[in-house]
């Protein structure tokens, strides 16, 4: 199935004054054809790297990767699949790509999570790297310290 551009109802930056990011691509970011308001009051500085939540456990990862690998400047993804939690990252090539995702996407529903809307945030660390237990940082490959 398709996904058609459509404004999010919801804007956690609205009232909140917010740097202009210089778009790589002038291209629209075609999204999906349902929204849901979202909370995502505590959001990270922007980074290259999208944390995706409010996915439930029954999520496809076809279909999220359907959705996000045809955005522009799309370089890979991560699933992780927790008890009763489903969490998602996904790489960009730089900032301005994740950015227009970041704002494009939010609260995004995705029909086999079951969850209402996505929410989108800045990851806290770059995609495959991980804080060790004294703050620096530790690469990872596929969840194991390199």
């Amino acid at each position: 199935f398709s996904y058609m551009a459509a404004p999010p109802p919801y804007n956690p930056y609205a009232g909140y004054p917010v740097p202009t990011v210089p778009m790589t691509s002038p291209s629209p970011v075609p999204g999906p054809t349902a929204y849901a308001p979202v909370q995502n009051m505590k959001d990270n500085p922007p980074c290259n790297t999208l944390f995706i939540g409010n996915l439930g456990e029954t999520v496809v990862e076809e279909e999220l990767r359907g959705l996000f690998s045809v955005q522009p400047g799309f370089k890979q993804m991560k699933v992780l699949r927790q008890d009763r939690n489903t969490v998602c990252f996904i790489e960009f090539d730089d900032v301005s790509a994740a950015s227009a995702v970041h704002h494009t996407l939010q609260g995004a529903i995705v029909p086999s999570s079951g969850r209402g809307g996505m929410r989108i945030q800045f990851s806290k660390n770059p995609f495959g790297r991980r804080k060790d237990l004294v703050g620096g940082m530790v690469g990872t490959l596929n969840g194991a310290p390199v």
